[in-house]
């Protein structure tokens, strides 16, 4: 990603459905094991997931962006550092939990940066991992924000288990809106319609609405795993021996 795109979801990342329906589905996915000790979150962006879990255990961010980092520090998230996610700047076994959210498909193996963010992990540690689902569904928007792939629940627990982790949980997310948002992707790279990201604004209603979707789909997480959706989200252990 470049400046350009981290300005923009430094605008959005409060208050746009998106994220903030990202944010419900991880709180939704954790409930009832939710992050202590230290947490580090692997390509942390502008700090938007981090600063709902500061207050709750030590957070620490790393990206390789250093108008990313700025931002994140603007909204009072002092521990960061500057390191590229295949390679983070710790000691073996510092955190208890890992956050690796839409990074994967940035990289070109996805396999060797599991297993560096598995050697910061402690032993019986959890990753938290999140990409975007369907090569099928592939836009200008994967483009635009640089993603190599996109996964289906197989491939990405099959780089889960390649890495030396044991998938907890595996499950499509984003899945509410997939039967408008799927035929839409597709058509629009065929007609040659599709925009260049998919953040654009949208009416405060409307917002508001895609909001309360979210949160029915995080109802829904607490309680079983979804077959299908635009992302998909796995809890991976390290092994505690």
């Amino acid at each position: 990603m470049n400046d350009e795109e981290f300005k923009l979801l430094d605008e959005i990342e409060e208050s746009h459905w998106w994220f903030v329906g990202k944010r419900r589905i991880l709180q939704a996915l954790l409930a009832g094991d939710a992050p202590s000790g230290r947490l580090l979150d692997l390509g942390c962006g502008t700090g938007g997931v981090l600063s709902d879990w500061m207050r709750r255990c030590t957070c620490i961010g790393i990206d390789r962006s250093r108008l990313a980092l700025r931002i994140s520090r603007e909204k009072g998230l002092g521990a960061l550092a500057r390191a590229h996610v295949t390679a983070p700047p710790f000691r073996p076994g510092s955190f208890e939990t890992i956050m690796l959210l839409d990074v994967l498909e940035h990289l070109d193996d996805d396999v060797a940066a599991l297993r560096a963010a598995a050697e910061v992990c402690a032993p019986g540690g959890r990753l938290v991992i999140s990409v975007p689902a369907f090569q099928a569904l592939w836009s200008r928007h994967d483009e635009t924000f640089e993603h190599l792939r996109r996964y289906s629940r197989r491939q990405l627990q099959s780089v889960v288990e390649r890495a030396g982790l044991v998938p907890e949980r595996t499950s499509y997310t984003n899945s509410l809106l997939f039967p408008l948002a799927a035929p839409w992707r597709f058509l629009s790279m065929r007609l040659g319609m599709a925009p260049r990201h998919d953040f654009f604004p949208v009416p405060r209603w409307l917002n508001a609405l895609l909001i309360g979707c979210y949160r029915l789909e995080a109802w829904w997480l607490r309680r079983a795993d979804l077959p299908f959706g635009l992302s998909v989200a796995c809890i991976a252990r390290k092994p505690a021996a």
